[in-house]
Formats: structure tokens, sequence, C-alpha cells
């Protein structure tokens, strides 16, 4: 048995150095793997174009699914004195359904989406090609790499009322504006932008998944770990802006 094991160990060794020559390269592809960008690795649709209008589907509670036409418009990148780039841009929401029937507002009147949260509404992210973090508000990303984004209030047009018998009464904005703009280094590649709405709804989410789209917002975790990307995939549209 000594000299059987004795063979066996050998064999184990040689076995093992030759595996061990065969695994580096697999090692080095995992690590090249590791280093491809992050939005790169994510399966959307980077179809967005400067007015370009694309659709993305807006859930309403109780409703389903809607379409949301989404364009950017008055896009434009300058080159600053002080060596930095400024990109400007408007983007615009328009809802094909803004007006509910009286019937689908009486659904929901009794249900946890009577008093607000039936609808997500627009939304959009400026993140970084490399990492997928957001580049808005205090996000350590956006300092690291020098990236500004400041943004205006959200425009809604007014929409008409649906009002049922029981005197509850629902309005959906047909059109949202919001002009944003990024200030960043000439020599920045990284920039991008997303816009889409919800084809599922905030409130139904579970506490981890709320918490993940926060560290999103803040900063700290990519945007293919949260929501807006597990559960739509397909649902938004993005551009890079160089």
């Amino acid at each position: 048995m000594r000299k059987a094991l004795k063979k066996s160990a050998c064999l184990l060794t040689a076995v093992a150095l030759s595996a061990t020559m065969v695994a580096l390269p697999v090692a080095a592809e995992e690590a090249h793997a590791a280093e491809k960008p992050h939005m790169k690795t994510l399966k959307l649709k980077w179809d967005l174009k400067k007015n370009k209008a694309v659709t993305s589907k807006e859930k309403i509670a109780t409703v389903g699914n809607k379409a949301v036409k989404i364009t950017v418009k008055n896009c434009k990148t300058v080159k600053l004195k002080n060596g930095k780039k400024k990109t400007t841009l408007t983007i615009e929401y328009k809802r094909s359904y803004s007006k509910l029937t009286k019937k689908q507002v009486s659904r929901i009147q009794g249900t946890d989406y009577e008093g607000g949260g039936f609808a997500d509404g627009p939304y959009y992210a400026l993140v970084d090609y490399g990492t997928g973090k957001s580049l808005e508000g205090n996000s350590a990303t956006a300092k690291k790499l020098g990236v500004k984004v400041k943004a205006s209030k959200w425009t809604h047009a007014k929409g008409k009322k649906v009002k049922i018998s029981t005197g509850y009464w629902i309005s959906l904005a047909p059109k949202s504006t919001v002009k944003v703009t990024v200030t960043y280094p000439s020599d920045y590649k990284g920039l991008c932008l997303g816009v889409w709405a919800n084809n599922f709804l905030e409130d139904d989410l579970s506490h981890s998944s709320y918490l993940a789209h926060e560290r999103f917002w803040d900063g700290k975790k990519p945007f293919g770990k949260t929501t807006y990307y597990k559960k739509g995939k397909t649902n938004s549209h993005w551009m890079r802006i160089k």
C-alpha cells in the first residue's frame, strides 16, 4: 500500500502541476473578463439617439403595461476653455394613455395604490460605462472621474381628471420633461445616458430591492444589480456620450 500510495502521490503531483500549467491561461481569461466594462456585460438596448423616439412600458396598477414614448432633444456637446466638455440635453416623455377609463380608475380605488404609487413615472440615469455606477448626486465615482451633473426639476403637463361617482379621481400627465447638464473632462469616454419607464411598481418591491435602488442612485451599486435592469432588461434605452 505504501508503494502504491507513493506512486499515486507522484502521479497526483504531476497531474497537479499539469493542471496548474493549463489553468494559467484560464485564470488570465477570467482576469480579462473581470476587466470588461460593466455596461458591456449587460443585455441592454443601445438604440437611444438624438431626436429619435424610443418606446418603453410603464406599469399602471390594476391596468397593466402601457407604452411611453421617450425622446432626447436639443443634445449638444461643446468644449470649454478649462479643458472640459459640457453636454446639455432635454428628455421628453409622452404617455399615449394619459386618460384612464372610469372603470380603470374605479379598480384602483380601494387598493394600496389609491393615494399614489399607481404609476412610477419617467426615469433616466447617467452612469459610468466601466463601473455601471450613477454619476449623479454625491456619487464617489463622479467625484473620482471629475463628472458633474445638474438637472432641472421635472415639469409635467396638466392631465385630464377622470372622476368617478365616489368623488375619487386620477390625473396622469400626458408629457413630462427635464433638462440636464453634464460637465466632464474632455478625455472622459465613459458617459452613458439611459431612459425608461418602469414595467413594475416600486411599491411592490422587496426591502432588499428597494435598498439596491437606493445604493445605485447613491453611486454605490452598478445598474446591473438593480430591479430596473433585472425586470426590465429591454425596457430601458441607452446611448454613449463622448
